[in-house]
């Protein structure tokens, strides 16, 4: 799990998602955007140099995502050889690189989790 440093995560609730997973599978859990459009001004902002397309590939963003321990070492892999590249967006980077996982080695399961929230204060039932 990756989770912003301001995030308080319910671990129980984590383990409980966690336990659900079958190990053959590849997963990517979150508040997941789909198709959704980069700034092109302001804090945010990329040109279409760094990211040329009208969309993004999906991703989690918000307070945190879980990925499958397959996708972690695909990643790491690809960044020891240089081949990955960050934007200024962890979030976004992630999907790009999910996308490129499930391009070239196997299916991704993505989920959409809408209890990986984020707002001031501790909900029940909320995994963040």
């Amino acid at each position: 799990m990756k989770c912003n440093d301001d995030t308080f995560v319910r671990i129980d609730s984590i383990l409980d998602q966690v336990k659900k997973v079958k190990s053959d599978k590849s997963v990517y859990v979150g508040s997941m955007n789909y198709y959704h459009r980069p700034l092109r001004s302001g804090k945010w902002a990329v040109t279409y140099e760094e990211w040329p397309e009208e969309a993004y590939p999906s991703y989690a963003n918000g307070p945190g995502y879980v990925i499958s321990s397959d996708i972690t070492r695909y990643i790491v892999s690809e960044f020891d050889k240089h081949i990955v590249r960050l934007l200024k967006m962890e979030d976004v980077s992630m999907g790009m690189w999910e996308e490129k996982f499930n391009i070239t080695h196997r299916p991704v399961e993505y989920r959409l989790d809408v209890r990986f929230y984020q707002a001031a204060g501790c909900f029940d039932g909320y995994i963040t």
